[in-house]
């Protein structure tokens, strides 16, 4: 009887850091999205979904964790 042959997956070997961008991230952008266009309300669902697409995009093209940039967020008003 011959011994079983222990076969790595694919995924055992190197892993990939797959990662996605945070709520906080995507909160971030929306509301960078919502200043550049003039604080003008009523888009929210808009802004989010932008955001959340460019962070996605950029995740994939850096394959690193990509920063939004220093903006404060202190609340947003619905």
């Amino acid at each position: 009887m011959s011994n079983p042959i222990e076969r790595s997956s694919p995924r055992s070997g190197q892993q990939i850091a797959e990662r996605h961008p945070t709520r906080e991230e995507i909160e971030l952008r929306a509301y960078q999205i919502y200043v550049e266009r003039g604080s003008a309300q009523g888009n929210d669902l808009e802004d989010w979904l932008q955001a959340e697409s460019e962070l996605i995009e950029n995740y994939g093209k850096t394959g690193q964790t990509a920063k939004a940039t220093g903006v404060k967020v202190h609340a947003m008003v619905a």
